[in-house]
């Protein structure tokens, strides 16, 4: 997923647990939890084919998903106190794993789990860049949260299953290539202004 889909489905989870315990000082650390893979993304600094090379391995490898919430946990509970350590730990390790399953789901390009152990990878394409079903019940699921904090929990519930069911959706129905639903799921932006890509989080094409 784009980098702010990413930031709201980790704060769509942390309405089920972390907010109401934990505070918005948990829901920090679930939002960095959720973007702790894109990390990697920083190889792009060093030119385009190296990113090609390195993304979505150095940061979604085992080192960082089992040790990258581990070290927020500790961060969050010994650190700035907030509570028990095991509880914060599992919900951070959701938000990380809710950021690999969504990478190898939605993309073809291929998620290297199991690094440095193994480079196999998992890609299997089935939601495109530019779909707009999953960027609407994300963001309108994290607007109404935010804005009706009593129905927040709710709200994530909305969200979070719509993307569910969704996935599954595709994955039984392959993207259509034509009419109005191939336009909501990505064909609308091959002739849009960069402007609308960007009010979507795509900051790449």
């Amino acid at each position: 997923m784009k980098i702010p889909e990413h930031l709201a489905l980790s704060y769509l989870v942390s309405q089920f647990g972390v907010q109401p315990h934990y505070g918005w000082t948990g829901t920090g650390l679930m939002l960095a939890a959720g973007m702790l893979p894109d990390l990697d993304g920083i190889t792009i600094v060093a030119g385009w084919n190296y990113h090609r090379r390195h993304h979505r391995v150095l940061g979604h490898g085992l080192p960082l998903t089992v040790g990258g919430p581990l070290v927020l946990a500790v961060i969050g509970s010994w650190g700035l106190g907030l509570g028990p350590f095991l509880p914060l730990w599992g919900w951070l390790q959701v938000a990380l794993l809710g950021h690999l399953v969504t990478d190898f789901c939605f993309y073809r390009w291929p998620v290297q789990l199991l690094w440095p152990f193994s480079t196999r990878g998992w890609g299997f394409g089935w939601i495109s860049w530019n779909d707009l079903v999953p960027t609407v019940a994300l963001y309108g699921a994290t607007a109404v949260a935010l804005m009706w904090p009593a129905a927040a929990r709710v709200a994530a519930g909305v969200g979070v299953g719509s993307l569910l069911v969704y996935l599954a959706w595709r994955a039984y129905k392959p993207r259509p290539h034509d009419g109005w639903a191939a336009w909501i799921t990505g064909s609308w932006a091959r002739q849009s202004a960069r402007y609308w890509r960007w009010l979507t989080g795509d900051f790449v094409t």
